[in-house]
């Protein structure tokens, strides 16, 4: 029997006949007990001596009217069990439908969604744990839907992005070839130029796969944080001062060490130092600052590192903040590369940070610029004599 109503109610009918059938013994029992009760101590039994052989006479006194009534007693007694008993069964069908209802629309939505529509919706009718399985279905459904958009934009953004420097070397290439352009080195340059961004994109994506498969590897090591973003920072200040933008950071001395990797720690610097510089104008500041944050945490016995970007940009909506570190999702969705890159910087810089134990989130008003904050774990006293390089892998 597959149907869930089905064995719901041969179950509940099962249980009321048994439940019945229980009962209705009991109830004869008791009757009949009284009955032989009062045949031995009522009326009919006054002034007659008691003695072993009394049951058995006065049962014998007992006429058809006496006998008919017991015999209507149990009559009754059986029906109305076999009356509950229906009764039973048909609420149980009804309950069990009640139950199943739900479950074979969220069924019918889950054979939707697995044929492609990812926008089909269960009703939720209850707040009862059936409720809450249709609220997570409803949200997990979501979750696909916006994954799916995700990806098909991925598509067209990597295609667009690796297009691009692309079609440039092959255009300078061919017309060096055809003699059209003389190969100059600063045509070279320019060549050159276009092959570290496609190097660097599939980099990053490789990056970005490594981690989501959790096979990033780490070489950690003690390392001072200020002083890795102090060399960041220094790599920003000419283009910085081309885009007439300021650069200022406020470091916290005495800062204990972090077991990071240093390469990979100055990506997630890099990156959000790159993306503050891409939404802020001429004149805008951007602010790196870290300090030893006990709140967090929760104690001053486990303090972190908190380090924060702001800027003073043009901010983010608040429908687009909570997917900022999405996979290729981008606040701008032209596809220019001055307008967004590929939305895959923010990705990054969530899987290192968690790759290293902290965590990293962002506040933004539309209007009113942006700030990025992440934290990492301070070295434990017991840890500052090792300063040996490690492997691990992300987890």
């Amino acid at each position: 029997m597959r149907s869930i109503a089905a064995r719901l109610t041969l179950t509940f009918t099962v249980i009321a006949l048994i439940s019945i059938t229980v009962v209705s013994l009991i109830i004869n029992w008791a009757i009949g007990r009284q009955f032989n009760y009062y045949l031995e101590h009522g009326p009919c039994a006054s002034g007659v001596p008691q003695n072993p052989t009394m049951h058995s006479k006065i049962m014998h006194m007992i006429g058809p009217v006496e006998q008919g009534y017991l015999q209507s007693v149990n009559k009754w007694i059986w029906v109305a069990g076999l009356v509950s008993a229906l009764v039973a069964g048909l609420m149980g069908l009804l309950f069990a439908k009640r139950i199943t209802a739900p479950l074979n629309e969220l069924a019918t939505a889950a054979k939707k969604i697995s044929h492609g529509d990812l926008t089909h919706r269960v009703d939720v009718s209850s707040e009862d744990e059936i409720g809450e399985l249709a609220k997570s279905f409803n949200s997990m459904a979501k979750s696909i839907d916006k994954n799916n958009q995700l990806r098909r934009r991925l598509l067209g953004d990597i295609v667009h992005e690796i297009k691009t420097p692309l079609t440039v070397v092959r255009g300078n290439i061919e017309a060096m070839l055809d003699g059209v352009i003389e190969p100059t080195p600063k045509k070279l340059a320019a060549i050159h130029t276009e092959t570290l961004l496609l190097s660097r994109l599939l980099d990053d994506l490789r990056d970005l796969s490594l981690a989501e498969e959790k096979q990033l590897k780490l070489q950690t090591r003690q390392e001072n944080v200020g002083y890795i973003i102090r060399q960041v920072v220094e790599m920003f200040k000419p283009r910085a001062k081309e885009e007439s933008k300021h650069l200022e950071f406020e470091l916290s001395e005495d800062l204990p060490s972090v077991s990071v990797d240093r390469d990979r720690i100055s990506q997630v610097f890099y990156n959000l130092i790159a993306n503050a510089l891409q939404y802020t104008s001429e004149g805008d500041t951007v602010k790196i600052g870290t300090r030893l944050d006990r709140s967090i945490a929760g104690g001053a016995d486990d303090p972190v590192i908190m380090v924060s970007v702001e800027d003073t940009g043009e901010g983010i909506s608040e429908e687009d903040l909570p997917y900022v570190f999405d996979h290729f999702y981008r606040v701008d969705e032209s596809r220019a590369r001055v307008s967004g890159g590929s939305g895959i910087g923010l990705a990054i810089v969530k899987h290192l940070v968690e790759a290293h134990g902290g965590r990293v989130w962002a506040r933004s008003e539309l209007g009113n610029g942006s700030s990025f904050f992440f934290t990492l774990p301070p070295v434990l006293p017991d840890e500052k004599d090792k300063n040996t390089p490690e492997t691990r892998e992300a987890v």
